[in-house]
């Protein structure tokens, strides 16, 4: 662990890894840091010559890393009130994992010769879901309940990825249309009770949809509208606002108690600019570049910053000189001394 001064911020930045391989934080619709805060997890690519990929955990104060899981495990993501994360295992056998010794318990298994197009998502019932790549090829929406077998819910034709059930509704799954860029219609909401599907922002011509998370309560979900705009939806889909826009921003996400959004600010569709992450206040829409990064090399390596749980800490990606990923935070209570 280093501490830096930004050079244009003027911020304190803690860099936590080093490369030359890539070291990305867990993905910005996923929790990443313990339930006290102690800790971050991020994902290690294996070095060359080394058996050392991998999900790590680390301490926050003092940069000590552990592995969690090795490199056969993928879709690690952590629950939204359990000191609990859940992780897959030879593409098909879901476990949880207790962050408190990270011992594991096999929960269950999907089904053989997939693979998952989502990292996986916990309602506060225990019930978790995923986008699923079947081995014939048909794309599913699967849950796993406690003590039960994985149930399929929903196929498709379509690629659907960034499956991610509410975090207080297990009834809800929200996902997209994955095309790897702008989609007719990105973005559905499963109820699973009634094996219903609907739009949830009903996109308009020309309208470009993406990067979606919910409120950590569940009331609520962000999303990016390019170019730049934050608009935040209601549940339901039935109300939606704009909170917030600036200068390319991509990856929105929000604060556990909704009163401040964070965004990458990243170089795409032709315009170059300084990359770095935003924070903004959501009632005042007042923002401000925190912290600046270099370019990335890869949707892998973009910053994907995303609040602890208390709120005072952004955890992100700071690509090196040659664009990979490596995790950084920056504690924001110097940000807020001269907001």
């Amino acid at each position: 662990m280093i501490e830096y001064r930004d050079p244009i911020t003027g911020y304190l930045v803690r860099r936590y890894t080093e490369g030359p391989e890539r070291n990305s934080k867990l993905y910005f619709t996923s929790e990443n840091f313990s339930t006290d805060d102690k800790y971050f997890y991020f994902n290690k690519n294996q070095t060359h010559g080394c058996n050392d990929g991998g999900c790590y955990r680390v301490d926050v104060a003092t940069g000590e890393m552990t592995m969690v899981t090795d490199a056969t495990y993928n879709g690690f993501a952590l629950d939204r009130e359990k000191n609990v994360a859940y992780v897959c295992r030879n593409d098909n056998e879901v476990y949880a994992v207790n962050l408190d010794d990270n011992s594991m318990v096999k929960m269950g298994e999907l089904p053989k010769g997939g693979r998952l197009t989502s990292h996986f998502t916990a309602a506060d019932t225990g019930r978790i879901a995923c986008s699923y790549h079947l081995p014939n090829k048909i794309y599913a929406l699967i849950i796993l309940d406690p003590g039960k077998e994985c149930e399929i819910v929903y196929r498709s034709d379509y690629r659907l990825g960034h499956a991610q059930i509410c975090p207080t509704d297990e009834n809800l799954i929200f996902y997209i249309h994955e095309t790897e860029g702008d989609a007719f219609q990105r973005t559905w909401m499963f109820d699973v009770d009634e094996r219903y599907v609907r739009p949830y922002y009903v996109e308009h011509p020309n309208e470009w949809i993406t990067h979606e998370v919910w409120a950590a309560d569940g009331s609520e979900m962000a999303f990016m509208k390019l170019r730049g705009q934050i608009w935040i939806g209601d549940k339901d889909g039935h109300h939606f606002d704009k909170a917030a826009e600036s200068e390319q921003l991509l990856h929105p996400c929000l604060s556990r108690d909704g009163k401040w959004l964070c965004a990458d600010r990243i170089s795409y569709l032709g315009v170059d600019v300084q990359e770095g992450v935003v924070l903004i206040e959501r009632a005042t829409g007042k923002q401000k570049l925190i912290a600046t990064t270099g370019t990335c090399k890869s949707g892998a390596d973009h910053q994907h910053p995303s609040f602890n749980r208390a709120g005072d800490m952004i955890l992100f990606n700071n690509p090196d000189e040659n664009g990979i990923a490596q995790v950084c935070t920056i504690d924001l209570k110097q940000v807020l001394k001269d907001w």
